[in-house]
């Protein structure tokens, strides 16, 4: 009869636990996320400095709403991965590479003065680590010349490095000029940037331009100048391969 009592137990006690590990096998697929993906990398708590200049693109302009531009998604990014990195964006909308120029620079006529506000002096002043350059279209809008936007650039990273900043410059974006020769200066400018600046140079015009240089409907804001969340959605990538935080730590 003992044996037969135990024998009972012993087999309710293999149900029981056979039992609880069926349920929590089944709270755990229940209570696990879905389609959260593991960071690309693990949080990284050091410190710096990015300051970003540029024009609407920059400032927001475009998406549906501003933190769905790829400056405020980069600033998100950051504050996920690499939480003691601290932004500055100066961008200004309508900005050329003219009013980023140095606070005692003085342009040539009909060219826009430095910005002491938004210019390279004043990213300058916050000590950063890295500097982003968003210039998409509006030199070539202006009428300025290849040369003088390249001169500017020129000017603008040289003060940065012997800062001892990092310097990333976008390419130009496509838009849709009236004219097939202002949208070809853009292709030009982007080929000139990407030649000049090589792996720091960030492509934000091949995947929005098409074959006419005009700005894909997809990514099109509505303007024809700006791009769209989709658009902007992808520049932030870009920008994310780049390891820019990465790069400064690892700078000696």
């Amino acid at each position: 009869m003992r044996g037969s009592v135990d024998w009972q137990w012993r087999a309710a006690l293999v149900a029981a636990s056979c039992l609880s590990v069926a349920f929590a096998c089944k709270d755990s697929q229940r209570t696990a996320p879905v389609g959260v993906a593991a960071p690309a990398e693990p949080v990284n708590y050091a410190p710096g400095v990015i300051v970003v200049l540029g024009s609407s693109t920059a400032a927001g302009t475009g998406p549906s709403r501003p933190e769905n531009a790829w400056v405020w998604l980069y600033t998100a990014y950051l504050k996920r991965q690499f939480p003691k990195f601290a932004l500055t964006n100066l961008a200004v909308g309508g900005y050329t590479t003219y009013q980023m120029q140095p606070s005692d620079y003085v342009p040539p006529a009909n060219r826009p003065a430095p910005d002491p506000q938004h210019n390279v002096t004043k990213a300058l002043s916050l000590n950063p680590d890295a500097l982003i350059i968003n210039m998409p279209s509006n030199d070539q809008a202006g009428g300025y010349s290849l040369a003088e936007q390249l001169a500017n650039y020129d000017r603008v990273t040289k003060l940065a490095t012997e800062h001892g900043s990092l310097v990333w410059v976008t390419t130009s974006q496509p838009r849709d000029f009236a004219s097939a020769a202002d949208r070809a200066g853009l292709a030009a400018t982007k080929d000139a940037l990407k030649q000049k600046y090589g792996q720091r140079t960030l492509d934000f015009r091949s995947q929005f331009a098409d074959s006419d240089g005009k700005i894909k409907a997809m990514y099109n804001a509505g303007d024809g100048v700006h791009l769209n969340d989709a658009a902007h959605a992808l520049l932030v990538q870009r920008v994310i391969d780049a390891k820019i935080p990465q790069a400064t730590l690892a700078a000696p």
